[in-house]
């Protein structure tokens, strides 16, 4: 027999396990339940989302249908005819694409022509015996067909069936672009006639007086022929004097300049004074401008498109001075009312009024 305390540790174990046994049961339904609604409420989110995902997706528009459906009716132009009786019956039907039922063999021929590429199916009947039924046909026929009648009239009724319907895409007609066609000759891009070059100032003289062109393009003869005839018909040319202080350089062309759409027909040359390069341009000028402006000043404006910055008097000669930025120094003057000259070099505006003061220049006859 077991005591008061050996009963009370036996109860005491027994709950212990009782609870342990619990806790244990407890952990394993859990354990198995946990993960089972865990992936269920996953599910549930993860179907959420994608519902509302699904149901905020832009409605794509139906396109509209771009076939036009055309129906098309074949009016029939054949006629069956059969005598029965003595009495005629004649009947249009339409055109249907069907099963044909032939008649009996011994009531009639059959024949099949084709023409230019339209088939056309021509069946004629004779009737042996009153009491015979008529055969139903349905034939297909091409409009302006006329099947002639072989027999005596007629007799024959078919069944009216709707006609076929036809479906047709539409199509875009093509855009023809005529071509631009046009009788008069297009001129070229081309540069300007350029300068010619001489080696010395005889050179350019026995070229102004041969005013040989035939080495040059079509379009450049005739510029280059303007040029020498405008220098012929005053039948000289302007060249500096070489002096102590101004010599012309030998080694730098003499160009003849024709005219162009901002300069006139000209002699350029090269000299040298104080050991600085002058350009000068003797020009032949154009009369009726000439007549129209008053002064080198306006002269130059109006042909050349220079201002004038300074107008000056030198040797009792109006010189007019354009001065702009980038360093050199422009000058131009009247030699008399058909020429008159320009020189350009960097310099300033003192050493250009300089240069003009000393500069001296006579006329080279052409004989």
């Amino acid at each position: 027999m077991k005591n008061d305390d050996q009963m009370y540790q036996s109860v005491l174990s027994r709950y212990a396990e009782y609870r342990e046994t619990k806790k244990k049961n407890r952990r394993q339904t859990i354990r198995r339940t946990v993960p089972v609604l865990a992936c269920f409420c996953f599910c549930a989110v993860l179907g959420l989302g994608y519902w509302k995902h699904f149901r905020n997706l832009p409605n794509i528009p139906v396109q509209p249908d771009s076939l036009d459906e055309t129906t098309l009716e074949t009016p029939d132009t054949t006629t069956s005819t059969v005598s029965e009786n003595n009495s005629t019956t004649q009947v249009s039907d339409k055109t249907e694409p069907a099963s044909t039922t032939a008649p009996p063999s011994n009531s009639g021929t059959e024949r099949m022509t084709t023409t230019a590429g339209i088939q056309t199916q021509t069946v004629t009947t004779v009737a042996t015996d009153a009491t015979e039924t008529p055969a139903t046909e349905q034939i297909i026929k091409q409009p302006e067909t006329q099947a002639p009648a072989t027999t005596p009239p007629a007799t024959y009724t078919q069944p009216i069936t709707d006609p076929p319907v036809v479906t047709t895409e539409g199509t875009q007609t093509p855009i023809v672009t005529e071509p631009i066609t046009t009788t008069e000759w297009i001129r070229p891009i081309t540069p300007p006639a350029q300068p010619i070059l001489f080696s010395d100032i005889g050179s350019a003289m026995d070229a102004i007086n041969t005013s040989d062109v035939s080495s040059y393009s079509e379009q450049e003869q005739e510029i280059y022929r303007n040029m020498f005839d405008r220098i012929n018909s005053d039948g000289f040319l302007y060249q500096v004097n070489n002096s102590d202080t101004v010599s012309l350089i030998e080694d730098r062309e003499i160009a003849l300049f024709p005219y162009a759409a901002y300069e006139d027909v000209g002699v350029g040359c090269y000299v040298r004074y104080k050991d600085i390069n002058y350009h000068i341009t003797f020009y032949y000028a154009d009369c009726d401008l000439t007549a129209q402006t008053n002064g080198i000043a306006e002269y130059l404006q109006i042909r050349m498109g220079r201002r004038c910055d300074k107008e000056i008097n030198v040797s009792d000669t109006t010189v007019s001075l354009f001065l702009p930025d980038n360093g050199q120094t422009y000058a131009g003057a009247f030699i008399d009312q058909d020429h008159y000259f320009t020189v350009n070099t960097v310099v300033s505006e003192e050493e250009m009024i300089e240069f003009i003061e000393v500069l001296s220049f006579e006329s080279l006859s052409l004989s």
